[in-house]
């Protein structure tokens, strides 16, 4: 041999050592395939693909019916059959069975192409590949959680589940189960075992699925919003989550924990539509209400934000600390009209002068656009009492308005309405912070009719309201109307 060949031979038989090593790692690592086809005649078809060729199938038709250890098949029904095939580093073996027209089972074995003595060889490979076949399918799964539950109850069949490694034969089994009458103590195993599922739609599917059954206890309830929340997909998360809304009878702290988890929605999209469900279907006390709307100050999109917002306004008796709430997520908004389109409906009930206030504030500082200001404190002319604070709030966003035009539309308003002296006097001199001579004379016109059947002090704010006019034919229109 020369040193060519004892170089390669050398290496070789590194490389083989290498791969018995880490080959059991290698394989255990690799993501398991499986197709299922099933045809029109009820033949079904399962291919397993574990990595490195380590692969099987199984072909049957019929009801299948296994021993109680399952280690054999003990029946198949007239005119069924099953095949069991498995290549491993090119060694194939293979087991056919079918039912004799007596009913006895005939069983064949196959290493390649050659058929051997079943009772000799087959037996012991067919018990060693059977464990694996029912633990990688669903096959016989029904038969099977009825044995183990009648042998060992909810635990036993979990325990068998913890042994699966494919997600939808674990899923098909847990949902086997449910079909019991399950305890509390059950239910939270089964909790437990779902949140090993590494399938978001195979878990989501057994939550939502069987949310009365999960919801029936305190205990169960937490542990089934603790599963959720272990659910990767937004999509899901928030399916899950809406049908719990719909379905269960959900405690103010079980509510609590509901937010946390909605918090953790990336979606604005999903993240608005659970807290709509929240909204639409259950009465919320204010302590949930605050924490609705300081999840909705999460949303990003002001549209989703502003939907959420304005349908939480529509709850009855919302206290003082939920409106400044309400404010604080409304604050880091950047659409004007989104913002105008919370206010506007916000200031459709009546509000304490304190909230007023602080909505007032939030207008004049954080809201650029002259028309949607004007349409929020024309609104608030129309809805609100206003004095003391608020009034003072509301004549200094008036005053931040850029706009003469919006600005005079906006005192414009006010002039419908009925205000002390003193009130009328403060608007009368915030007019002066209109520059246009046209908007100021149509404005202070507004208040006309009401100056002339006030006291002097009133004829004396419209009058050096009026010297502020620099046209005269404007400034005599103006003070000619309170004579």
């Amino acid at each position: 041999m020369n040193q060519l060949s004892k170089i390669l031979a050398l290496f070789l038989v590194k490389l083989i050592i290498l791969l018995l090593v880490i080959s059991p790692n290698v394989i255990s690592a690799q993501r398991t395939s499986t197709s299922v086809n099933i045809n029109r005649n009820g033949k079904t078809t399962i291919s397993i693909k574990n990595g490195f060729g380590n692969n099987f199938s199984i072909e049957y038709q019929g009801d299948i019916t296994l021993s109680d250890d399952d280690t054999d098949v003990v029946a198949i029904s007239r005119d069924g059959y099953m095949e069991i095939k498995k290549s491993a580093f090119g060694n194939r073996r293979r087991v056919y069975i079918e039912p004799d027209n007596s009913g006895q089972l005939i069983k064949k074995y196959y290493v390649g192409s050659s058929q051997k003595d079943f009772d000799s060889e087959g037996k012991k490979w067919l018990s060693e590949i059977l464990l694996e076949v029912v633990r990688s399918t669903t096959l016989g799964a029904e038969k099977r959680v009825d044995r183990l539950y009648k042998m060992g109850g909810s635990y036993k069949v979990l325990n068998e589940v913890g042994k699966m490694t494919s997600n939808h034969v674990k899923a098909r089994y847990i949902k086997l189960l449910l079909e019991k009458d399950l305890k509390e103590k059950d239910l939270n195993s089964v909790l437990n075992e779902v949140a090993d599922i590494d399938s978001n739609h195979h878990r989501a599917d057994i939550l939502k699925n069987n949310t009365k059954a999960f919801l029936a206890y305190e205990s169960t309830t937490s542990s089934y919003i603790q599963a959720t929340s272990s659910i990767d997909s937004d999509h899901h998360k928030a399916d899950v989550l809406k049908r719990s809304i719909r379905d269960g009878d959900i405690s103010d702290t079980q509510m609590k924990a509901l937010f946390v988890i909605t918090d953790d929605i990336d979606s604005d999209h999903h993240k608005a539509s659970v807290l709509q469900e929240v909204l639409n279907k259950r009465t919320l006390t204010n302590n949930n209400l605050k924490l609705l709307i300081t999840t909705a100050k999460g949303i990003d999109s002001d549209h989703h934000k502003a939907t959420v917002l304005r349908k939480a306004l529509e709850t009855d008796g919302i206290s003082q600390s939920v409106s400044n709430t309400l404010l604080a997520s409304v604050e880091n908004m950047s659409s004007d009209h989104h913002i105008a389109s919370v206010f506007k409906s916000m200031v459709d009930d009546e509000m304490d002068s304190e909230s007023l206030s602080n909505l007032l504030r939030v207008v004049e500082h954080n809201m650029s656009s002259d028309n949607h200001q004007s349409d929020v404190l024309k609104k608030i002319a129309y809805n609100q009492s206003l004095s003391g604070g608020s009034l003072n709030a509301y004549l200094s966003t008036t005053k931040d308005i850029d706009s003469d035009h919006h600005k005079a539309e906006v005192f414009k308003t006010l002039a419908r309405k009925n205000f002390s002296n003193s009130e009328l006097v403060q608007i009368l001199e915030a007019t002066t912070s209109i520059d246009s001579d046209y908007h100021k004379t149509e404005t202070l016109l507004r208040f006309a009719s009401e100056v002339r059947n006030e006291g002097t002090i009133v004829k004396d704010a419209y009058t050096r309201a009026c010297k502020d006019i620099d046209s005269e034919s404007h400034f005599g229109r103006a003070l000619k109307a309170i004579q």
